[in-house]
């Protein structure tokens, strides 16, 4: 529930007053009757700055190639399938020596290697690039190198550059072409390391500076180059970057050359962020998640789905503005598997009845939505529809566009529509049109805009004077990336930008007063609108910032970033609580309320007085709250200066029997100056989480994720960066994880926190399940019908939180479990509320 910050103006005159004039007074917006409220920031996600990484960035979907000896191999070691590991890495989880893999070399004969059909499947997919393998990790180059005897052209009968041919020919037919490259290398002395994450040594240095100097050079344009895993120094990093950016200068290098020396951010394999990412990245997908390179024996069955889920990634991924990379995996002869060429053809087809939504779409700032995914081209804005909705209604918010016409892309019947504020719902037909990816059209009557679902109004004017308002952390967007430290196992999500949104009814000056913590020597970059000042750390969370300007019936946005970030991914390094908004020349008393208070339990809240006038300020300030709570004294501050604030700890008790609901804790001061400002925070009273730090068990365990992660009061949900999100097998069947609430209790609402940094989709179909008695069987059937359990099905992916109503439900032990057959489960936390 998001904090609603009301203002009451005070006239009060005291003794050192501080003198200023009030905003120009301009008319209040009115609603038009045919489109939105205000006018929203551009709703399209703008492409890099930098001319060459926008034009990688416009490729957007390409085929990766997994081909090597290991190919020849199909997962399969002496009449026996290779069930560790991935498939190209068989020679490492079968522990085949060198001796016995220049055997498979010596009869690897790619003579159905056809680079020709590769690239027209590739364009009847859609792509428009190709990136290979040259080099992965058994150190098997597929290219001629003068480094080593050990690559296709001299260790093997077919004696020839089968990289060289598919570059030439995606010259041809007009796609771009790169490089895969492994930065392991088992044949120049790595050993086997199931994590890939061996260092360099210097002797290594030099075949790995030659080959990429091979590659740069011979193999003409090159587009991306793709390096795999490793650990190198931070200089080797720059060196290996630094010669692809020598000599192929418009060349996008990968982010696992490690040490942040990448142009763009390759995600986890198949991941969709959950999140929003600045900044260029990719997802590398493959067609089965078992494997990159050919696997024989793998299952390959039920062609429709494999379509359907392939599209809905590429989908996913396009419409948060990342690349995507989907991979095949050709047969040691060359051939590609019939299977994967069928995939791609059908994508393909889809694409050709679609051909504006995806291809040359832009992202959008709509994110994703509980119903699918939004891009835009030009005028139409896309919808691509995964859960058809049952209601009949699909709704899209915060569209600040006029709509002409709705209808499902490729049809010409029109679809009835609606405006609802800012929201646009579309009346959408019991059955899709197409049966892979529905997509609804709406043709907008001018350029995208959006109202960010977390904008917040700086309230309305009384007795001649503007509106303040408190951004709670809760109320800013993040923008994120990823950082490392030279290596896979260090990559690290990272905060890169903080924004907020706010709206005003009258045009005006406003400052800010930033609370939290900040790197000292970092110099920040503060926007509001279209100006910007730059603050050092030190200085950021000490000294108001401003003036800015706010105008009537429009978003503006407050946003906090790095001036002069070493690489993009740097983070912030700003733990931000709290950002006031308030006009320029008055003094105001607000609270950081927090956004739950709990019954029976006392709560420090930091009270502040800040001064955006022109004097010093001095005065008392206070808290008032409802009928039976108590916050401490009123308190005295002096010497108040400009741009300067006063904080308070107040103790904030609510008695055991207090009334849960909404409540209004006021600030109150006297003295302050001519033009106070007293904001009011909004905040609801919640009966105690009966669940912290009680008995929890779950399914099974993986990745150290124990269930007692979900009972220990932290919501923050990044599970490598902070170790506060529980992880069952994977897979898992119907996976379930409950605590023990060591007694009975009357419970009201069971609240389930996703995690923030990936996979936040599999948390969707869920039961969240209550008894008196345990729960002793695996089956999700078997638990929700036992006799006197409470079970509530929840069909849509788990927000932060989502609330479920127990209705007052009596039980001991809490059960959350998934339908799934195959997903694990993930909790960052599990709140039971309940007297």
């Amino acid at each position: 529930m998001r904090k609603v910050i009301g203002v009451v103006l005070a006239l009060l005159l005291a003794a050192g007053a501080v003198a200023t004039s009030p905003p120009a007074a301009v008319a209040t917006s009115v609603d038009r009757p045919d489109g939105p409220s205000v006018r929203g920031i551009p709703g399209a996600i703008d492409l890099s700055a930098d001319k060459d990484l926008a034009a990688w960035q416009r490729l957007q979907f390409g085929m990766f190639i997994h081909w090597g000896l290991f190919s020849e191999l199909g997962g399969v070691w002496k009449g026996e399938p290779v069930t560790s590991g991935y498939s190209e890495q068989i020679q490492m989880w079968a522990d085949i020596s060198e001796e016995e893999y220049l055997d498979v070399a010596a009869r690897f004969r790619p003579d159905r290697f056809d680079p020709a059909g590769i690239c027209s499947l590739a364009k009847q997919a859609g792509m428009r690039y190709v990136v290979i393998t040259s080099k992965h990790h058994d150190g098997f180059s597929m290219f001629d190198t003068a480094t080593t005897d050990y690559d296709v052209t001299d260790a093997t009968p077919y004696g020839k550059d089968p990289l060289k041919a598919l570059a030439d020919e995606c010259r041809s037919q007009g796609l771009k072409f790169g490089f895969y490259f492994s930065l392991v290398d088992w044949h120049q002395g790595h050993a086997f390391d199931g994590s890939n994450n061996n260092p360099i040594p210097a002797s290594m240095e030099p075949v790995i500076k030659a080959q990429i100097r091979e590659l740069m050079t011979n193999y003409g344009d090159i587009a991306e180059v793709w390096f795999d895993m490793s650990s190198p120094t931070d200089a080797q990093s720059e060196e290996f970057a630094g010669i692809v950016r020598e000599l192929q200068p418009e060349a996008a290098v990968n982010s696992r050359v490690w040490n942040n020396k990448g142009d763009f951010r390759t995600l986890g394999d198949n991941e969709i962020p959950s999140v929003a990412l600045d900044g260029a990245w990719q997802t590398p997908a493959s067609i089965y998640h078992d494997t990159w390179g050919y696997r024989s024996w793998q299952v390959r069955d039920d062609l429709p789905g494999k379509i359907r889920d392939l599209v809905v990634g590429l989908t996913g991924v396009r419409a948060r503005g990342g690349n995507y990379l989907l991979n095949i995996g050709p047969r040691g002869d060359g051939s590609v598997v019939e299977f994967e060429a069928d995939v791609l053809r059908g994508m393909g087809d889809w694409l050709d009845r679609h051909p504006d939504a995806v291809l040359d779409a832009s992202a959008t700032r709509f994110g994703g939505q509980p119903w699918g995914e939004v891009t835009v081209k030009d005028r139409d804005l896309f919808l691509h529809v995964t859960h058809w909705p049952e209601s009949g209604e699909l709704r899209l918010p915060g569209l600040a566009t006029s709509v002409r016409k709705v209808t499902e892309d490729g049809a010409a019947q029109r679809l009835d529509w609606r405006r609802d504020g800012d929201d646009l719902v579309v009346t959408v037909p019991e059955t899709p049109r197409d049966q892979v990816l529905p997509v609804i059209k709406a043709e907008l009557g001018g350029e995208l805009r959006v109202v960010p679902q977390n904008t917040v109004s700086l309230g309305r004017a009384d007795a001649g004077g503007n509106g303040a308002v408190v951004l709670g952390a809760g109320d800013f967007e993040d923008g994120y990336s990823y950082a490392d430290e030279g290596s896979y196992s260090s990559t690290r999500r990272t905060t890169v930008r903080h924004s907020g949104y706010v709206t005003a009814d009258r045009a005006g000056q406003v400052s800010l007063a930033v609370r939290g913590e900040a790197r000292p020597d970092a110099l920040y970059r503060v926007q509001v609108g279209e100006r910007t000042r730059l603050v050092k750390g030190e200085e950021l969370t000490r000294e108001a910032i401003g003036p800015f300007s706010v105008g009537p019936g429009r978003v503006t946005p407050v946003t906090l970033t790095l001036a002069k970030p070493e690489h993009a991914g740097e983070d912030l390094g700003l733990s931000l609580d709290a950002v006031l908004v308030a006009p320029t020349g008055s003094v105001v008393s607000w609270a950081q309320v927090p956004e739950r208070l709990t019954v029976g339990s006392v709560t420090d809240v930091p009270v502040h007085v800040t001064n955006l006038g022109h004097d010093t300020a001095r005065g008392t300030l206070a808290l008032r709250a409802p009928a039976g709570w108590t916050t401490g004294g009123e308190v005295r501050f002096s010497g108040l200066k400009r741009g300067r604030t006063h904080t308070v700890t107040a103790p904030v008790s609510l008695p055991a029997d207090s009334e849960t609901g909404p409540a209004a804790i006021e600030t109150v001061v006297t003295g302050g100056g001519r033009r106070v400002l007293e904001l009011t925070g909004h905040v609801e009273a919640v009966l105690p989480n009966v669940a912290r730090d009680r008995t929890a068990t779950q399914s099974s365990t993986a990745w150290d994720g124990v269930p007692s992660r979900a009972v220990d009061g932290d919501t923050a949900g990044d599970y490598l960066r902070d170790n506060t999100t529980t992880h069952t097998a994977e897979p898992s069947h119907q996976a379930w994880w409950q605590v023990d609430l060591e007694r009975s209790h009357t419970i009201d609402t069971v609240e389930i926190w996703n995690r923030t940094d990936c996979c936040a989709e599999r948390l969707a179909d869920y039961w969240v399940l209550v008894s008196d008695t345990p729960f002793t069987t695996d089956s999700l059937e078997e638990a929700r019908t036992a006799p006197g359990v409470t079970a509530v099905h929840l069909e849509d992916r788990a927000q932060r939180p989502t609330a479920v109503d127990l209705g007052d439900a009596k039980g001991r032990y809490v059960r959350v479990q998934l339908a799934s057959t195959t997903n694990p489960l993930s909790l960052t936390e599990v709140v039971v509320r309940a007297r």
